[in-house]
């Protein structure tokens, strides 16, 4: 639809030149034109036409220019869209106040490129102000209560989802239950690098790449506040990327590196981290607890079977090697804690 807009807007432009270019060009020519060609009609016809194909070859490039527009708009609120349109219209009204003082002054030249440069100028600077000190300017008017303000803050506040997060899946998991609000946000350079894992020749790193895709597309079916963000970059230093623009944007990253959450913690950037979250809500066993558990397979020593809970802690079950398969009541008789996480050790229950 854009790219048809884009023809009958070029046609028109072009019958526009014609009208005022042609009649110019006849009366220059040293023969008489005949009535029939020579009339507006035709100048428009033809101008529209010769328009059209001496630059529609640029219709791709502008129709992509503006579809990057597009998705920079859509990927922005109400409220930032307002407030950098008003803060636009503010600077065009200083410039057009600065521009009749310099008029009044009558100087050649002068007059006729300063205002244009300070229209260009103080458009833009009114709409980038208006579009990032858009909570500033919240700020100014007073709120009910700091609680609802509080809430309020924390479910604007945007979240950025980190590759290493993507491809973990687990997130996808914690958006069903609720417990993540706000827009989740996919940097556009976060998913050129999942495109790439998915793309590269070795097979461990292309099914994680899959995987990630996966993931985002579960994501996106999930819920309408998970937007892929349009940002400009030059190399694909996701790290540095992510933290720069979680810094320009006010807003906190979701991830499962453990790198990446330190360095954001020394750039005072919110982190959450979803193998920090896993690690909160284990389960907590101690000595005596009873629970069912499916014993899925042997274990090292003699008789002994395996099951796992489900946040993938290790169960070691005495003599349950002949409880393969089965679904049992067991009892914890001790827990270990190792570098590569806890290993509980149980009992078949006893039958009361």
């Amino acid at each position: 639809m854009l790219k048809y807009l884009l023809y009958v807007l070029y046609f028109l432009i072009g019958i526009s030149l014609g009208v005022w270019l042609f009649p110019e060009l006849v009366q220059v020519l040293p023969l008489a034109v005949p009535a029939i060609i020579g009339n507006v009609l035709v100048y428009g016809i033809v101008g529209g036409l010769l328009f059209l194909l001496l630059f529609l070859w640029t219709v791709p490039k502008f129709e992509s220019l503006i579809r990057k527009g597009e998705g920079l708009i859509m990927n922005r609120n109400l409220s930032e869209i307002v407030f950098a349109t008003l803060g636009m219209v503010i600077g065009l009204l200083i410039a057009v106040l600065i521009s009749l003082l310099i008029n009044t002054m009558d100087i050649p030249i002068f007059g006729d490129i300063i205002p244009f440069v300070l229209a260009v100028v103080l458009g833009y600077l009114g709409f980038q102000i208006g579009l990032k000190k858009i909570s500033e300017v919240l700020d100014l008017f007073p709120r009910g209560n700091a609680g609802k303000e509080t809430g309020e803050a924390f479910r604007g506040q945007k979240k950025f989802l980190d590759t290493s997060a993507i491809i973990d899946g687990r997130i996808v998991d914690v958006m069903k239950t609720g417990f993540v609000e706000g827009e989740l946000v996919i940097p556009q350079f976060v998913l050129d690098e999942l495109q790439l894992i998915a793309d590269a020749t070795d097979p461990i790193k292309r099914d994680k790449g899959q995987r990630g895709l996966d993931m985002l597309n579960a994501l996106q079916d999930l819920s309408k506040n998970v937007n892929i963000m349009p940002v400009t970059y030059e190399k694909l230093d996701v790290d540095h990327q992510l933290i720069e623009l979680a810094k320009a944007e006010k807003g906190a990253i979701i991830t499962t590196d453990y790198n990446l959450n330190k360095i954001c913690q020394l750039h005072q950037i919110k982190v959450l981290n979803v193998n920090e979250l896993s690690d909160a809500i284990k389960m907590v066993v101690i000595q005596g607890d009873s629970f069912n558990l499916l014993v899925s397979k042997a274990g090292k020593e003699e008789n002994q079977g395996v099951g796992y809970l489900k946040d993938g802690t290790m169960v070691v079950v005495e003599e349950g090697k002949s409880l393969i398969n089965q679904t049992v009541t067991i009892e914890v008789t001790s827990v270990l804690q190792t570098n590569s996480g806890r290993i509980i050790f149980a009992k078949k229950a006893r039958k009361k």
